[in-house]
């Protein structure tokens, strides 16, 4: 029985290592990052957009309408999509705005340097706001997190009961 449990941590030690190898020790692949080619690429990742902001939609609705549905997790997992709804809304009107900039709006363009160039218009107002997307997604995240570990806490009391 001991034996067999140390081989496991054994295992998913030896499995977890070669795996944060590739990830870390292979770093000209940006697997984060996706290029799309022009037109189509975007209007798919645009369209992705509208449809995880219809199905999170869907979810937060029908979390809302459901008699059965009242516990903490569920009150989480509301946050979550209000989050993530609001993010992809966000996300999309970055997209959009994005296409409406060249590159002399730009200094510095594609390092980690990169600025915008004055004059400061409404376009690039608008792109540099939701840039900063960051900020609903993490929270949204942190809240499904919070959502999923009150499930499985639950679901633990209901075992033991």
């Amino acid at each position: 029985m001991i034996y067999e449990e140390s081989m496991k941590i054994y295992h998913f030690i030896h499995i977890l290592s070669v795996c944060l190898f590739i990830l870390f020790g292979l770093p000209e692949n940006s697997w984060a990052l996706q290029s799309h080619s022009a037109p189509e690429g975007i209007y798919v990742h645009q369209m992705a957009h509208l449809l995880f902001m219809g199905a999170l939609g869907y979810l937060y609705w029908h979390t809302r309408k459901s008699p059965a549905i009242k516990s903490k997790g569920w009150k989480y997992l509301q946050i979550f999509c209000f989050f993530l709804i609001a993010w992809n809304l966000i996300a999309f009107t970055g997209h959009q705005a994005f296409g409406q900039l060249t590159p002399a709006d730009f200094i510095d363009k594609s390092s980690w340097k990169e600025q915008l160039a004055p004059p400061i218009t409404w376009i690039k107002v608008l792109y540099y706001f939701t840039k900063m997307d960051h900020f609903l997604n993490v929270p949204g995240l942190f809240a499904l997190v919070i959502s999923l570990r009150t499930f499985y806490h639950e679901a633990l009391m209901e075992e033991n009961r």
